[in-house]
C-alpha cells in the first residue's frame, strides 16, 4: 500500500505540472500532423494538417482491461525525461525498454514493443503475440519504425485525439497487421485500400479474379475457397506475393503483374496458407524438394501432396516435437525451410549429409490400486515422499528395479512398487541427426534425458522466432543481474537514493532478492526495486548474468480464476505479500522458480508488496496450494498461504 500511495503522490505532481501545459493556438494550423487513435480498432491515424488526407496509419496496441488508455483530446507536451524521442526509454519499475517513447500525457506514451534489454533481439515474445489488441499497461505500442515516425515528426503540441470509433474494420486491421501505411514509396492511401479504376484490385469480381485467386493458391498465397470476389483475403495474397517480388504491396492486380503471375518466374510462397493432403501447384513441388533435401521424401517431385509427403511431413513434426497430424501450416513451412537453410549454412548448399533418423523407445503404463500411490525420492519405503500419483494416471516408466519402477508424471520424477503399474504400452521419440564427413553434426529434437532435464523443443524455441518475424529476429543473450546477501534473512540492505551511506533510504531490500542492474559505480550499484530507483552497496550484492527471454513486464500470461468460482465476472486479481504464523511457525514469502519448496528461490518477497495474480496452480503432486504470480517483470510461484487476495471489480 505504501508503494500504490507514493504512486498516487508522483501522478498527483505529473498532472499539476501537465496541467500547466494548456492547449497550444498553432496545434492546428502550424503543425504539420495530428494523430487519432482508435480503440476499437487498434489503429493509429497520422494525418497532414494541411488537407486532411492521411500520412500514415498503423496497427497499435494499448492498455489491457484495468490498464485502459485514457480517452480525450491530449497536446503533446514537452519532454519530461532525457530519454523520451531517443532511440531507447527505460521503464524502470518495470525493468524493460522501448524504443522511440514520446509522452502523450502523465505515464502515457506512444513507443515501440517493449524489449527486456536494449536490443531488438530481447523484444518481448508475448507482446509481439499480443500485437494489434488490447494488451499494454496503458501506453500505445507500435512498430519500430512507427514510433520512430511519431517521435521524429510529430512536434510538442501536435493534436492528438484517443476515442472509441464503436465499428470494427476488420479489413483495415488486417492490411495494417500486414504492413503499415506510409506513403514513402509513392502508394496513396487509396491504392494501399487495394483500390484500382483500371486494375483488378478491392470490389472486382468475376471470372479473372477466379482464375488469379486459384493461382495465388496454387502459389500459396491464398487460403480458403476461390469465390470470385476480390476481397480482403485476395488483396493479402496479392500483397505478400509483391514483397517477395520487392514490389510497393498495393494488393493491386495490375496488367503487368498478373504476367508474372502467371509466368514461370512467379515466386512461390514460404509459408502464407496451410497446406493438406490433395494440394497441388509449385507451392507443393517447392515442398517435397525441401523434404527430399532433408532426407525425408523420396518420392516423385510431382506437385500433389500425397500420403507419402504427409508421412514425410509427419516424422519432422514428430522430431521437432509438433502435433502429428501431417497438415502444413503456414508455421511449419517455415519452420522446414528454416532448417533448410540452416543445414545448408553447417554442411554448405550440396554437402548436406544423409538423415540418422534416431528412434528411442519410450514405456508407459497405467496406475492401478485401491489408494492413489506415493512416489519417493529412492526404492526405498523409508526414502523421502516426493508427491502421490492417482489411480488411472498414465506414466512414464524408465526403467525397473526388481520391485521397484522409476517413473515419471509431470515434474514428478521417483519410484513406486511395479505392481501398480498395468497395461503397459511403448511409443516412440524420433531425433533426426545429420553428420557431416568431418563429424561435425546437426541435429533435430531432443532426447527423452534431455526433456526430463528441461530441454525446449524445436517446435517451442521456433514459434517464438516465428511469432516475432514481421518485427525483429530473435536472440537469446545474458542480461547481468545482482542478489542481495546481507547474511541472513532478518536483515535487509538499505536502497539510498544516492550512491551514499548518508542519503536517504529509500526502501529496505530483503535477502536473497534478485535485481536486474542499472548501472555500477565504484562501490555502488544502480537498481530498480518496488517502485524505486536507488543505489545499493556492491559489498551485499552478488552479480550473475542470467538469460532475459522469457523475463520482462509484460509477459504475464492471463489469469485463471476458476478456483475463486468468479470465472464469469470481468476482474483482475492481485495481492498482497504476507508472511503468516501457522502451527507456531513463520512462514517466508519465498518466490520459487517451480511449484516446489525444494525448487530454486527467485526471492524472498517484501510483506505488503502488490503482485498480480498470473494463474492458480493445480498440482496434483503438490501437497501445497501454489500460485503463478508477476512481481515488477519476474515471474515466479508462491505458496498460497502467503498471499492476500484482492479482487478489484468483484
Amino acid at each position: 500500500m505504501r508503494a500504490k500511495r507514493f504512486l498516487i503522490v508522483v501522478l498527483t505532481m505529473v498532472v499539476a505540472w501537465c496541467g500547466l501545459y494548456v492547449e497550444p493556438a498553432f496545434a492546428a494550423y502550424d503543425l504539420p500532423y495530428y494523430i487519432e487513435v482508435d480503440l476499437t480498432n487498434q489503429i493509429v491515424t497520422i494525418y497532414n494538417t494541411s488537407d486532411n488526407t492521411v500520412a500514415r496509419q498503423m496497427l497499435c496496441s494499448t492498455g489491457a482491461s484495468g490498464h485502459e488508455t485514457p480517452k480525450g483530446v491530449y497536446y503533446l507536451p514537452p519532454k519530461d525525461r532525457s530519454d523520451e524521442r531517443s532511440e531507447w526509454y527505460n521503464f524502470y519499475a518495470l525493468r524493460v525498454y522501448a524504443k522511440w517513447a514520446t509522452r502523450i500525457i502523465n505515464g502515457y506514451l506512444f513507443h515501440s514493443i517493449p524489449c527486456n534489454r536494449p536490443n531488438l533481439e530481447s523484444m518481448s515474445q508475448t507482446a509481439v503475440k499480443q500485437f494489434g489488441i488490447p494488451a499494454s499497461h496503458g501506453c500505445v505500442r507500435l512498430r519500430v519504425e512507427d514510433a520512430e515516425f511519431i517521435a521524429k515528426n510529430c512536434l510538442k503540441g501536435t493534436r492528438v485525439e484517443i476515442f472509441e470509433s464503436g465499428a470494427l474494420d476488420e479489413d483495415l486491421r488486417q492490411l495494417l497487421f500486414i504492413s503499415s501505411y506510409t506513403g514513402e514509396d509513392g502508394m496513396t492511401y487509396q491504392e494501399f485500400l487495394g483500390i484500382s479504376e483500371t486494375d483488378l484490385g478491392r470490389g472486382s469480381v468475376g471470372e479473372d479474379v477466379l482464375d488469379l485467386q486459384y493461382r495465388l493458391s496454387d502459389l500459396g498465397y491464398f487460403e480458403g475457397d476461390p469465390d470470385g470476389k476480390y476481397d480482403i483475403k485476395t488483396i493479402a495474397a496479392v500483397k505478400h506475393l509483391q514483397s517477395d517480388l520487392g514490389l510497393a504491396d498495393n494488393g493491386i492486380a495490375s496488367e503487368s503483374l498478373m504476367q508474372v503471375i502467371y509466368s514461370e518466374e512467379a515466386p512461390v510462397s514460404t509459408g502464407e496458407a496451410t497446406l493438406e493432403e490433395g494440394k497441388s501447384g509449385p507451392v507443393v513441388k517447392k515442398l517435397q524438394t525441401a523434404l527430399a533435401t532433408l532426407g525425408l521424401y523420396d518420392g516423385p517431385i510431382d506437385s500433389i501432396l500425397d500420403l507419402d509427403v504427409t508421412e514425410a511431413v509427419k516424422k519432422f513434426q514428430i522430431a521437432c516435437n509438433y502435433d502429428v497430424d501431417g497438415i502444413v501450416s503456414a508455421e511449419l513451412q517455415q519452420a522446414i525451410y528454416y532448417v533448410l537453410s540452416e543445414l545448408k549454412e553447417t554442411f554448405g548448399e550440396d554437402s548436406i549429409p544423409a538423415v540418422e533418423m534416431v528412434a528411442e523407445e519410450i514405456n508407459f503404463a497405467t496406475v492401478e490400486a485401491k489408494a492413489n500411490i506415493i512416489i519417493r525420492s529412492q526404492p526405498d519405503t523409508e526414502s523421502e515422499e516426493l508427491g502421490k500419483v492417482y489411480i488411472g494416471d498414465t506414466v512414464m516408466v524408465l526403467g525397473t528395479d526388481g520391485k521397484w519402477a522409476n517413473i515419471v508424471s509431470g515434474k514428478l520424477n521417483g519410484y513406486m512398487y511395479v505392481k501398480y503399474l498395468t497395461n503397459p504400452t511403448v511409443d516412440y521419440n524420433y531425433i533426426l541427426r545429420y553428420t557431416g564427413a568431418d563429424g561435425k553434426t546437426y541435429s533435430i529434437g531432443s532426447t527423452v534425458e534431455e526433456r526430463l532435464k528441461g530441454a525446449k523443443s524445436f517446435a517451442d524455441e521456433f514459434s517464438a522466432l516465428y511469432a516475432s518475424e514481421q518485427f525483429t529476429s530473435y536472440a537469446d543473450e545474458p542480461v547481468e543481474y545482482a542478489t542481495v546477501t546481507t547474511g541472513s534473512d532478518d536483515v535487509r540492505l538499505n536502497l539510498r537514493a544516492e550512491a551514499s551511506s548518508e542519503a536517504d533510504v529509500l526502501a529496505q531490500v530483503p535477502n536473497g532478492t534478485d535485481l536486474r542492474v542499472l548501472s555500477h559505480e565504484e562501490e555502488w550499484t544502480k537498481v530498480g526495486y518496488d517502485e524505486a530507483i536507488g543505489y545499493l552497496m556492491n559489498q551485499y550484492l552478488t552479480f550473475w548474468e542470467g538469460s532475459a527471454a522469457d523475463v520482462g513486464g509484460d509477459d504475464d500470461e492471463g489469469l485463471s480464476l476458476d478456483q475463486l468460482n468468479i470465472a464469469e465476472m470481468d476482474v483482475e486479481i492481485e495481492a498482497t505479500v504476507i508472511s503468516p504464523e501457522i502451527d507456531g511457525k513463520t512462514i517466508k514469502p519465498h518466490l520459487y522458480e517451480e511449484t516446489s519448496t525444494k525448487a530454486d528461490k527467485l526471492t524472498t518477497m517484501a510483506v505488503g508488496a502488490q503482485v498480480k495474480i498470473v494463474k492458480f496452480i493445480d498440482d496434483p503432486s503438490s501437497d501445497y496450494s501454489w500460485v503463478q504470480i508477476n512481481y515488477l517483470g519476474q515471474t515466479g510461484y508462491m505458496l498460497d498461504v502467503c498471499l492476500k487476495y484482492q479482487v478489484e471489480g468483484a
